[in-house]
């Protein structure tokens, strides 16, 4: 009966009666060697002390053909020889590969040590499998294998990383043969150290990442504690933003198909592409929304973020098909759109955007832990513990930053909102204070009339007219802006009331233009809510100075707005005074701390002769259906109800 010996290149039957076949297989044998020696010139990596080594020299690489799955006899078959390929590099590290890689290197135990692990410390690979070749014996020693979320078929501690334990006799050099099929593109840091330093660096990361992944969790209940409460958006793409990055971080580190997943294959095959995608699109989001990009005055700022959007929605259709190009895009978007974020939020920084201060810190902080990481995971750099996680610091330094500038937004907006509350409230005690002087006053001279003779009758009735006086003045004020010194909105509904009236009893015209300052919110969030007042100062004072008729009435209506109610003005007389307040607001020199402040006007018009049955809310909401369509427009533009647009001017 034949016996079978496994050969590194091919299985050999040595008969056991025949000397002759014993010599041909000797002579083969010495002949594979002879091969496998030219193959492999290679230095041998060497454990010369009991702190082990870190694999960077000696390293060949053989990439699988697509559609095929080679064993461990046929890449060392000597026919394999020209397709192993010298790995020069510090860190096994091929961006644009996808196929199952092996690795081959030499390795020589010269301690005493046996109790050696290998490992490879980077999550994102499917399987790894770890042969162990004895040149002089002409055996393979042991095999091992490990996948993700399955852990490693012998006696090894569990953890995120791939670790195998080595046979590595003493003084005799051993070939190992790793088998990596990777789920992105592969990297393979490996190390060699002792079974109590390797459990000492896991400890050691275990508790890190510990403690990341407890920052991240706190940050999330903490702002979905917020969003719950406030509901606002801010908070709402914040935390969408927190849920995907810990899910990046479960996959990344390889904890999430350790304790979370396991061996969900879905997650495993697509957990990283996914989660990347969708973190950056919803950072992009939360970034849209929390520096306000709408409304900054930098349009390209706002382009360059949508366009980002975009990418990452076809970018997380793709992930379901990932592919070495795939990868290749998103690393190379990912950090352009990392650099951007950075220059957009200086922008803002230096445009006065407190919050913009807090994201250049916390997207600094992720931009340069990923950029820290990076150089010590392609071997750039000496890599230690803080190195290889500088991106998951980077992470957690980042969510407590952008929390607090969340929370000084709060803050901030509370007590803007504390002093326009404490003003109202001082305005109403001081107005209140005066309506008690004037009662005060009003008693004491009855009482005084009363009290006084025919001889100071005429005192009384000096100081009757003088309190007359006060009254009229106090009735004037309750019809007067305190702002803008215009007639306030309720003088404004009963004119407008009494215009109509007679415009339908008397047959003449009636026209009524609303007028609206166009971003108006974003000179009092640039410039504050002073400059804002005296922007509707001026353009009071341009308004009152084009309806200069006694007849005419100009009023503010609230907030940006103003009307001007022109009784016997028909539609072409009313357009012109429209277009020429528009011009006359455009004129207005606006300095304010040395910017000059550009304000512009829309005006929507009506003018007709009023109906019996006409009610004052029908004739403002015509006009107002025309300052909208203004507004829609482009703004800076006078539009007449139910007629084509009849003015424009350049925002």
């Amino acid at each position: 009966m034949p016996r079978r010996v496994a050969l590194p290149n091919m299985p050999i039957v040595v008969p056991r009666p025949r000397l002759r076949w014993s010599a041909l297989v000797a002579v083969g044998l010495l002949l594979a060697l002879l091969l496998h020696g030219v193959a492999r010139s290679q230095p041998a990596v060497v454990l010369a002390d009991a702190q082990g080594v870190a694999v960077t020299q000696g390293v060949e690489l053989l990439v699988e053909e697509a559609g095929t799955a080679l064993t461990r006899e046929q890449v060392m078959d000597p026919a394999f020889a020209s397709r192993w390929q010298s790995h020069a590099q510090q860190r096994i590290n091929l961006p644009r590969e996808t196929r199952p890689i092996w690795v081959r290197f030499d390795l020589k135990n010269r301690t005493p040590r046996d109790d050696w692990l290998l490992g490879v410390d980077w999550p994102m690979l499917r399987s790894v499998a770890l042969h162990q070749y004895d040149p002089q014996a002409q055996r393979w020693l042991a095999s091992r294998h490990a996948e993700l979320g399955r852990g490693v078929d012998g006696n090894v501690s569990r953890g995120p990383s791939f670790a195998f334990a080595l046979e590595a006799p003493v003084g005799r050099p051993v070939t190992l043969l790793l088998r990596v099929v990777p789920i992105s593109s592969p990297m393979v840091p490996i190390t060699i150290r002792d079974a109590a330093s390797w459990g000492a660096e896991r400890y050691d990361r275990g508790v890190l990442a510990g403690v990341l992944f407890g920052i991240l969790g706190v940050m999330l209940l903490y702002n979905a504690s917020l969003l719950l409460f406030t509901g606002d958006r801010s908070y709402a793409w914040y935390t969408a933003y927190l849920v995907t990055v810990i899910a990046y971080e479960l996959v990344t580190t390889g904890y999430g198909p350790l304790y979370v997943w396991g061996t969900n294959d879905w997650m495993n095959t697509y957990g990283y592409g996914v989660s990347a995608s969708l973190c950056f699109l919803f950072a992009s989001l939360f970034f849209r929304q929390f520096l306000d990009l709408k409304h900054c005055g930098l349009p390209h700022l706002l382009h360059m973020n949508s366009a980002f959007i975009a990418f990452w929605i076809m970018a997380l259709a793709w992930s379901l098909r990932p592919s070495a190009h795939f990868y290749g895009a998103a690393a190379l978007v990912g950090a352009l759109s990392g650099f951007v974020a950075i220059y957009s939020s200086v922008r803002l920084m230096w445009r006065g955007n407190v919050s913009a201060r807090y994201f250049t810190l916390a997207w600094s902080a992720l931009v340069v832990g990923t950029f820290a990481m990076l150089l010590s995971v392609m071997g750039i750099t000496q890599g230690n513990l803080l190195a290889d996680y500088g991106q998951h610091i980077g992470f957690a330094v980042e969510t407590v930053l952008l929390s607090v500038a969340l929370a000084d937004r709060i803050r901030r907006e509370r007590h803007a909102r504390e002093q326009a509350r404490q003003e109202t409230l001082r305005l109403t005690r001081h107005l209140q204070a005066e309506r008690e002087q004037k009662i005060v006053a009003q008693a004491d001279a009855l009482a005084a009339q009363r009290e006084a003779n025919e001889a100071l009758e005429q005192r009384v009735q000096a100081r009757t007219a003088e309190l007359e006086r006060a009254n009229e003045e106090l009735g004037q004020l309750s019809i007067t802006d305190a702002l803008t010194q215009l007639h306030n909105r309720r003088y404004f509904d009963e004119v407008l009331a009494r215009e109509m009236e007679s415009s339908a009893r008397t047959g003449e015209p009636l026209a009524l233009l609303l007028v609206d300052i166009d971003h108006f919110k974003q000179i009092n969030d640039r410039c504050g809510h002073l400059a804002g007042d005296e922007g509707l100062k001026l353009v009071a004072q341009a308004l009152r100075a084009t309806a200069a008729r006694t007849s005419d009435l100009v009023a503010r209506y609230g907030g940006e707005e103003f009307a001007l109610v022109l009784p016997g003005t028909d539609a072409a007389q009313a357009l012109d005074l429209a277009e020429r307040a528009r011009r006359a607001v455009e004129s207005v020199a606006y300095v304010n701390r040395g910017e000059r402040i550009a304000l512009r006007v829309s005006v929507g018009v009506i003018a007709r002769v009023a109906a019996p049955d006409d009610k004052a809310a029908d004739f403002i909401a015509q006009a107002d259906a025309a300052l909208y369509r203004a507004k829609s427009a482009g703004r800076n533009r006078v539009e007449l109800s139910g007629a084509q647009p009849v003015s424009s001017a350049t925002q």
